[in-house]
């Protein structure tokens, strides 16, 4: 009786393209076995090779092409900047992944240290006594779904819309406060506080009752 062992042979060194079973099979870095050998999930194919290089974290370098080559889901290569970067509906959290922007007056997040995690312009996360929000800076004011700066005195204005330490009057124009003053004299832009000085006969006062003081000690 002759004995025939059959050993069987394994796919071994497996180009990118090849044909594999097992993840094993394939010989390039970052390679995975889906019948054919092809880069890993964490990796992308660099242009004009058979070669898988790993993906790119954000704020890293990166090129033009092709695409796909940034780990973080929602982010691309910026043209100009060539750094892995969040789409323009993202913001980079610090965990190193792409948030979705927080709309105007919607919940944000304010331990994180972003400054464009909120979608509006000239909006910033702080804390409006009842929780952090995307709110309107404090130069300006919410306008339907927008943020304007805030109007100067003797502008013609509607409710809170006027800058800081100036209101509304009756007559629609940014009026500042009592103890404030429209400054520059000529266009104002703000409303500067105005210093109280104290008078002749209090700074007269206090002199007088420290030497009566010393004299009845």
């Amino acid at each position: 009786m002759v004995l025939v062992i059959y050993i069987a042979a394994g796919v071994e060194g497996v180009a990118y393209g090849g044909k594999c079973s097992v993840d094993g099979d394939c010989a390039e870095a970052n390679n995975v076995c889906k019948t054919n050998c092809t880069c890993s999930p964490t990796s992308f194919k660099t242009d004009g090779t058979n070669k898988c290089a790993k993906k790119i974290a954000l704020a890293e370098t990166c090129t033009a092409s092709p695409a796909g080559q940034c780990a973080a889901t929602n982010a691309e290569c910026h043209a100009t900047h060539s750094k892995c970067e969040c789409t323009s509906s993202y913001f980079a959290n610090k965990n190193g992944a792409c948030a979705s922007k927080v709309a105007l007056d919607a919940t944000c997040f304010a331990t994180e240290t972003t400054t464009d995690q909120c979608s509006v312009d000239d909006t910033e996360c702080r804390n409006d006594g009842t929780g952090s929000k995307c709110l309107c800076k404090t130069s300006h004011y919410k306008d339907g779904t927008g943020c304007v700066i805030r109007i100067v005195p003797g502008a013609t204005c509607a409710a809170n819309q006027c800058i800081t330490h100036a209101s509304c009057n009756t007559t629609s124009k940014c009026q500042c406060k009592a103890g404030y003053t429209a400054t520059p004299t000529i266009k104002p832009t703000m409303c500067s506080g105005v210093m109280k000085v104290t008078t002749l006969s209090h700074m007269l006062a206090v002199p007088i009752f420290l030497s009566v003081m010393f004299l009845l000690r």
